[in-house]
């Protein structure tokens, strides 16, 4: 019975510290050159297996100690911080037009979403300068053209066309940085280690179950034994007495 008991113990330290394995590997920092942020768990550089799971669209590139992250749908934007806290990545567009990212950037098939409030605005090309209220965007006018955002409910302009309407934190405004406000999203609202719709989330719920089930297992095996022995122990001791009362 005392064998059985340590065997238990050591299958429990044993599986205690295969969790703290993988939570430590997880929660291991690295960094693309000194002043890029702490890269863990999501998020991993691509070619570097920090951890067993593979979680889609939180690898990052890591080039000329230039930390990137890549979308399909626009390319790449650097990123410039991460709370983990907050669950708040800050990104930076290299062409430094934030309302060029806003315009073709597409987030369904990704794990992100805009960390700011959102509202529908319109994008006017128009051939010749609006007056003011309206603000032109620098960044995606050209000679021949200016392009400005616009409250969808106001009457588009004879000069303008439409040229979509999407919705994104901020209309321009020259107020606003491109290198100081850039880009927030986040990915608090979509837990990417409990969705097991990836091969690597699924791996990895199925090594845990298995880790959980097996600890189960030697418990209630444990316990089995523990009250067999007791039963048995009980009705020895009772045919004992039983022998002693007829001899008596």
């Amino acid at each position: 019975m005392g064998g059985f008991i340590t065997l238990f113990l050591i299958c429990v330290l044993i599986l205690q510290s295969s969790v703290l394995e993988v939570t430590h590997a997880r929660f291991q920092s690295t960094k693309c050159g000194d002043a890029g942020p702490d890269i863990h768990y999501p998020y991993q550089i691509k070619g570097q297996h920090q951890y067993d799971e593979s979680l889609p669209g939180f690898e990052l590139l890591c080039k000329d100690n230039l930390t990137t992250i890549h979308f399909p749908s626009y390319g790449d934007l650097e990123v410039k911080s991460i709370s983990y806290d907050t669950k708040d990545i800050h990104l930076l567009d290299p062409k430094n037009c934030v309302h060029h990212v806003f315009l073709n950037l597409n987030l369904f098939l990704t794990p992100f979403h805009y960390f700011y409030v959102l509202k529908n605005y319109t994008y006017l090309n128009c051939s010749t300068t609006l007056l003011p209220p309206f603000v032109e965007i620098p960044c995606l006018s050209a000679a021949s053209y200016h392009v400005y955002t616009v409250d969808p409910a106001l009457p588009v302009p004879g000069s303008c066309a439409g040229v979509k309407t999407v919705a994104i934190p901020f209309a321009y405004s020259p107020y606003l940085s491109d290198s100081k406000l850039g880009l927030r999203l986040t990915w608090g609202m979509r837990e990417p280690q409990d969705r097991e719709t990836t091969n690597g989330a699924r791996g990895s719920h199925t090594s845990r179950n298995i880790g959980i089930g097996f600890g189960m297992f030697v418990f209630v095996m444990a316990m089995l034994l523990l009250i067999s022995t007791k039963i048995r122990v009980a009705a020895r001791n009772n045919h004992q007495k039983e022998g002693q009362l007829l001899y008596s």
